[in-house]
């Protein structure tokens, strides 16, 4: 063999086209994150199941001897999936970060839950360790299909793997917690988070007064509101950080967490809101920004100035869904105009939430007057 073919042979083995059949693990390892910064959920998911079936099916004798000592040889290694394995469980990660996917259809997010189900029990066999980011996609995932026995598999085995969870994992396992209905364990979650000293955020806030809202327990909702305002005008009490509740004992040194967010402000809305409370959700709403719901027409086409929290989608999508399922119709039509002002773009989830199913049974034509006109207005 002269030098030349010599040469030849080495280039082939380092890429993988001597002694295999198929792509090398190389070959799948590159392709699912060539899949993953093209935004191809699908074919990232093929490649990396591929490149665990590779895994699970090679044998000493289809590769070369040395690729199964304890010191490979470097040519050796492009030709097995076994040291791309654990980089390929941190990265495909990437494809079921629910954050970067805008109108996902109930059965792409099925789909993504299988995905996660399956990443999970793939991760677990191979004792993989799941960092902190990781557990937060896996528990958002759940999260928004309402799974809150998975959710509470990822939880169990990030403790299992020595995960220290900080606030956002906390934050986001009680949130999946609220999204599945499983509030007895998400007060427990607090609880256990309160205990082991970690420090809250704003977000732990909004959801514990979530909770509250859902369990019915109203006062303690507008106390924990309360306290977030620290001098809340709208309720007329006085209330400082070191008045505590059930379920959060002053363990840690709150001080400058308890600052009013428009996550917070948005979860009192819809706390009020789910009660009814309608009057109250309106005066809220107009003294924290300034804004007044029942403004007129010509009043609306005035400029807008925020005098205080400057309000999101999110805040006038509460403010619409309660006011129609009330069937406040025309305050609702206002609301929207009024989201429009204040530069946010209604959107076709903003309609739906005044037509719906129940509204559209209670009276079709007035919802098909209101379907028209904001088409024609907003398209």
């Amino acid at each position: 063999m002269n030098r030349l073919t010599l040469k030849l042979a080495v280039r082939t083995l380092h890429t993988g086209t001597v002694g295999t059949k198929g792509p090398t693990g190389r070959d799948l390892f590159n392709r699912m994150n060539s899949c993953i910064r093209d935004n191809d959920p699908s074919g990232a998911w093929l490649n990396y199941q591929q490149l665990l079936h590779m895994r699970t099916t090679e044998q000493p004798h289809s590769l070369n001897r040395s690729l199964f000592a304890q010191t490979p040889r470097p040519r050796d290694l492009p030709l097995s999936a076994r040291p791309y394995i654990h980089d390929a469980h941190s990265r495909i990660l990437r494809v079921l970060h629910i954050n970067s996917i805008h109108g996902y259809s109930r059965p792409h997010l099925d789909q993504l839950a299988q995905w996660a189900a399956q990443y999970v029990r793939e991760a677990a066999a191979d004792s993989h360790v799941l960092a902190a980011s990781d557990v937060n996609t896996l528990l958002h995932v759940f999260a928004v299909q309402r799974n809150g026995t998975a959710a509470d598999h990822v939880w169990q085995y990030a403790t299992l793997t020595g995960v220290v969870a900080d606030v956002t994992n906390y934050n986001a396992y009680i949130n999946a917690c609220l999204r599945a209905g499983n509030y007895g364990r998400a007060f427990e979650v607090v609880r256990e988070m309160r205990e082991r000293g970690v420090q809250p955020s704003t977000w732990t806030q909004a959801y514990l007064i979530r909770l509250y809202g859902e369990t019915g327990d109203l006062e303690s909702a507008r106390r924990e509101f309360a306290r977030a305002c620290r001098n809340s005008p709208w309720t007329g009490v006085a209330e400082t950080s070191s008045i505590g509740t059930k379920y959060w004992q002053e363990k840690t040194d709150d001080h400058g967490v308890y600052g009013l967010g428009i996550g917070t402000f948005n979860e009192m809305l819809g706390v009020l809101g789910r009660n009814g409370l309608m009057s109250e959700m309106r005066d809220l709403f107009m003294r924290f920004t300034g804004l007044s719901v029942e403004a007129t027409d010509g009043e609306l086409q005035a400029r807008v100035r925020h005098t205080g929290l400057r309000p999101n989608a999110h805040t006038f999508h509460e403010l619409i869904h309660w006011h129609a399922t009330y069937w406040d119709m025309d305050t609702a039509v206002n609301i929207v105009r009024l989201m429009s002002k204040c530069g946010v773009r209604p959107v076709p989830k903003t309609l739906k939430l005044i037509v719906t199913p129940q509204t559209a049974e209670r009276d079709v034509e007035t919802c098909a007057q209101i379907a028209i006109l904001l088409r024609e207005e907003y398209g």
